[in-house]
């Protein structure tokens, strides 16, 4: 049997990147001892490629038998996810086992693991640059993978079922495809890759309905969704040279149109698609959005060589070079001033 560590956190703690395939291996050999069960964890505030990931590694586990359990970081899972997460909730069996598997995804910091930020990890799937083991940051666990030139989460845990040998159900396809169609802004965002066609294409193949879902997370905005995108643009502010777009909701706003910070979605896609008056398009986009009264949730992209994970580095994020997060205290408005003065001076150094 595989040796795991009960205490992942403790100051001694051995970890080991491992190859996909290798990972693969040891959870296979965990998922047919009954001895064992499995629970996944992701990020707060979670988007749909936690979501999607996260279910759909637990459909591939529970489909050779195992028992697992996806535990959420919040209260419940964000209602737009909901009409694939419920029924997937169904499948999984959690019965009692004798020791617990925990794998953590698309999660990059114990402190994003939000109140689950005191449990230990045994795996961590990611695809943040700030989860490397070499970035101070990264969230601690014994076996580790995570490849940075992924797109998405989604798209590792695709090939980790295929090493496993699991067949992808349309269900499971449903679910990696909405982690995939998230987290690349439906193939418009820069991170987007040949090899995230290539998953999309797979997926599709495997009964994903990449119409009604794309259709579902970008083409139907409820009235509180569009409420909030009238309050970004009214706010959106540029910068001297326009290389620099920002602009910023309140909780005020999120009282006014009846929605929580995880119904809005792909927002930050309001101001990442803003242009510069010539139509040029400028090198980084801010997004402040206080999700909490003093609470700010600061979302940051850009085209290199500005790198928009050195940005949110500095303000004690991280994330990708072209899409990255973080968070502060304190009003909006002054974040956002300060958060594109950030901006600005990467601007200058760099171009």
């Amino acid at each position: 049997m595989t040796e795991m560590f009960n205490n992942p956190m403790k100051d001694n703690l051995v970890e080991k990147e491992l190859p996909l395939e290798q990972i693969a291996e040891k959870l296979l050999d965990h998922a047919g001892d009954s001895v064992w069960g499995f629970e996944i964890y992701y990020h707060k505030r979670p988007d749909g490629d936690a979501v999607g990931s996260a279910y759909g590694l637990a459909l591939g586990l529970a489909s050779l038998g195992a028992c697992v359990k996806v535990v959420d970081s919040e209260q419940h899972v964000p209602e737009m996810y909901r009409y694939q997460t419920d029924p997937a909730e169904r499948m999984l069996y959690s019965g009692e086992t004798v020791r617990t598997l925990r794998i953590a995804v698309d999660t990059a910091t114990q402190s994003r693991l939000g109140r689950n930020s005191n449990v230990g990890m045994d795996y961590v799937l990611d695809h943040h640059v700030t989860n490397l083991i070499s970035d101070d940051s990264h969230l601690p666990a014994p076996y580790r993978y995570v490849e940075p030139e992924a797109a998405s989460c989604a798209e590792i845990i695709l090939k980790l079922l295929k090493f496993m040998r699991v067949s992808i159900t349309k269900q499971m396809a449903d679910l990696l495809y909405m982690g995939l169609v998230t987290d690349v802004s439906c193939f418009r965002s820069l991170s987007t890759t040949p090899a995230s066609l290539e998953a999309a294409a797979e997926l599709a193949a495997c009964g994903a309905d990449i119409v009604e879902i794309g259709r579902h997370h970008y083409m139907r905005k409820t009235p509180g969704q569009i409420g909030m995108e009238k309050e970004v643009y009214d706010r959106l502010v540029f910068s001297e040279d326009n290389e620099v777009v920002g602009s910023y909701v309140n909780a005020l706003d999120y009282a006014h149109h009846a929605i929580t910070d995880p119904d809005l979605g792909d927002f930050m896609n309001t101001v990442d698609q803003i242009c510069k008056p010539d139509k040029g398009i400028a090198h980084v986009h801010v997004l402040v959005r206080e999700y909490k009264p003093g609470i700010c949730r600061i979302s940051v992209t850009s085209r290199l060589p500005v790198n928009a994970a050195k940005i949110c580095g500095m303000l004690g994020g991280g994330g990708h070079e072209n899409a990255a997060g973080a968070e502060m205290e304190g009003d909006p408005r002054d974040i956002l001033e300060e958060v594109m003065r950030f901006c600005r001076k990467e601007v200058e150094e760099n171009l």
